[in-house]
């Protein structure tokens, strides 16, 4: 879940996002949650979130492919024993 800015949650609550950004960079934390200014990389950003939702669209795509498959083997082994069953 995304908050607009840091007011919207509880003060003791903090994002794993903001743990990295101070992690790598305190004074980058300092700048962006500290004084509340935005990020200078905006269209970099948004371009990592346009990319994080096609990969779960892709994701999502597969695990439903697999979860065909799966059915359709089922199916298959389901039908070939009745086939044996009533050939004997």
């Amino acid at each position: 879940m995304r908050w607009k800015n840091r007011r919207q949650r509880p003060k003791d609550l903090i994002s794993a996002s903001e743990m990295a950004c101070y992690d790598y960079c305190a004074e980058q934390w300092r700048l962006e949650y500290g004084l509340g200014l935005e990020p200078a990389n905006g269209k970099s950003l948004a371009a990592g979130d346009r990319h994080h939702a096609r990969k779960a669209v892709a994701e999502r795509v597969a695990g439903g492919s697999i979860r065909l498959g799966r059915a359709l083997v089922l199916l298959a082994a389901l039908g070939l024993l009745l086939w044996l069953a009533f050939t004997r």
